[in-house]
Formats: C-alpha cells, sequence, structure tokens
C-alpha cells in the first residue's frame, strides 16, 4: 500500500512537471498542436513495447466493444490535450493544472446523462469543487473567453477519456491490474501515435523541436506509469484521490519556480495569492475526496 501511495504522489509530481515544460516548449515555438503531435510521436514508442509485451503476456481482449472505447478515448484525449495547450498559451501552469479539478464535475454530468444520478453528497463535492476552482482563478486574475472555452472542451473531453478508460479496464480478463493498465496504456499511446503520424503532413519533424517535446513527454508518460500502476495497487479510487494532489503540487512548483528565479511562467504577484491558490487547491482535494468518498459508500 505505501508503495502504492509513493507512486500516487510521484505521478501528480511528473503531471505537474509536465506543465512547466510544455510552457517552455511554447517558449521556443508556440505551437500546441505540435507540441501534442511531437509528444505523442515520443510517446509511441513506449506504447509499442508495452502493446508488444501485453500480446505476449496477456488475454487480450480484441472485441468491438473494447476497440469502440478505445476510439472514444484516443480521439477525445487528442482533443482534450490539444485544448489544454491552448490554454497554456494565455494561462500559468498552476492555474491550469488546479482548473482541471473541474474534471470531476463533467464526468458527474455525463453520468448524469447516462442515467447515474449523484446522491446528494456528490453533488455538494461538485459544488466545492467548483467554488474550489474558481476561487483559484480569481487568485490568479480573469481568465479570458478563448481560455474558457479551450478550458471547457479540455475538461469534458478529459473525463470523456478517463470513462473510456474505465470501460476499457472492466473489459480486460486478467486478475492483476497493473498487467491490465499496461496493456491499456500499450493500446492507448499505440493508437494515438498513429493517428497523429498524418500530422507530419503539416508539421514534418524538426530534430530540435522534436528533441525539445522529450522532457515533457517523458514526464507525461512518466507520470502515467506511476499512475496506472498506483491504480493497480491502490485501485482506481484511491488512486485518484492521490493523484488529485497534483493541484496543490502545482501550486508548490510554481512558488518554488517564482521564489528561485527558475522560471518566470508563474506571475509575480503577492505571497498572500499564493496562499490563496494553496487554499484553494487543498478544498479542491477535500472536494475531490468527499466524491470519491461517497462513490465507494454507494
Amino acid at each position: 500500500m505505501i508503495f502504492g501511495i509513493i507512486c500516487g504522489f510521484l505521478s501528480a509530481l511528473l503531471m505537474s512537471g509536465s506543465y512547466v515544460f510544455s510552457r517552455n516548449y511554447f517558449k521556443k515555438y508556440n505551437d500546441p498542436v505540435q507540441l501534442a503531435i511531437y509528444s505523442q510521436i515520443n510517446m509511441l514508442f513506449c506504447g509499442i513495447i508495452m502493446l508488444v509485451l501485453s500480446f505476449l503476456f496477456l488475454e487480450v481482449p480484441l472485441s468491438k466493444k473494447f476497440f469502440l472505447y478505445l476510439s472514444g478515448e484516443a480521439f477525445s484525449f487528442l482533443i482534450a490535450q490539444t485544448s489544454f495547450f491552448m490554454m497554456l498559451r494565455h494561462v500559468e501552469p498552476s492555474r491550469a493544472a488546479s482548473l482541471l479539478g473541474l474534471k470531476i464535475m463533467a464526468i458527474a454530468l455525463l453520468t448524469f446523462i447516462a442515467g447515474h444520478v449523484p446522491n446528494a453528497i456528490q453533488w455538494g463535492a461538485i459544488v466545492l469543487c467548483t467554488i474550489a476552482a474558481v476561487g483559484m482563478n480569481f487568485s490568479g486574475g480573469k481568465l479570458s473567453w478563448k481560455s474558457i472555452v479551450w478550458l471547457m472542451i479540455a475538461v469534458f473531453c478529459y473525463a470523456f477519456c478517463d470513462i473510456c478508460i474505465t470501460k476499457m479496464m472492466n473489459l480486460m480478463p486478467g486478475k492483476s491490474m497493473i498487467l491490465n493498465s499496461f496493456c491499456v496504456m500499450g493500446f492507448t499511446y499505440t493508437s494515438i501515435g498513429l493517428l497523429v503520424l498524418p500530422g507530419l503532413f503539416k508539421y514534418p519533424l524538426e530534430r530540435q523541436a522534436l528533441k525539445a517535446a522529450m522532457p515533457y513527454s517523458a514526464f507525461y508518460f512518466g507520470s502515467m506509469i506511476f499512475l496506472m500502476t498506483c491504480f493497480g495497487l491502490l485501485g482506481v479510487v484511491f488512486g485518484s484521490i492521490i493523484q488529485a494532489s497534483r493541484g496543490i503540487i502545482s501550486v508548490a512548483l510554481g512558488i518554488f519556480l517564482l521564489r528561485f528565479g527558475i522560471d518566470k511562467d508563474e506571475p509575480d504577484v503577492p505571497f498572500r495569492i499564493w496562499i490563496q491558490k494553496l487554499v484553494m487547491a487543498i478544498l479542491m482535494l477535500a472536494a475531490m475526496t468527499l466524491y470519491t468518498l461517497s462513490a465507494v459508500q454507494k
């Protein structure tokens, strides 16, 4: 259990770091679509290795339903990732990471449409999460309409992607959650990598740009490895609670970068604003915990 918790926090830490590296990429190239393509090409090779190992050691459910969920996951992920990068052109990483906490509200709305009605405690957690996200926004200034649109697209597409992943995991016949997670990762990053290959006609491979995308790719892929391992050891519910700490980690990372002048992506704001950011991040984590626990007790 301890190792699973450590993996969850490492996943959140690497995910927060990936946001910073994506901003560094934009400093040089300022092209979110290019980063989405190049990062997925970098991760394609790891996905192929995982997929080959899955076929060698696992029973893979090659059913129409499985590939339907895989298609939904791949396309929604690409849209979400590109939208998130577009938002990062206007929003600092710590605030962007925290605003993604709105994904829990998107998941609730999508499941509500599908016929699952959240209970009173779950709705309370959704409202609490919304307040935290809005409070985080106010602490860092106003969001432009463009940022809001990109945020909404990213949030709902990420939520749909998570739902598809859950469906795929449920279809896996193996008893080991860890092996099942690696199999789903192999299918995911192989399929997404293949989907973005046509994008090379518009964005021919540039060695320096591909190299510049590697830090983000490494941090993001590493985050997913630790996340899937965390899910395998603790389960998706407990793992999601741990993963929600990325909002707090992103704020702490932003303070660190600003304090030591390592990076200027975060705005120069009074310390009290950073305290407000931290309080709202903790409030968001509490909302996610409340929602998850209510789902377990149901």
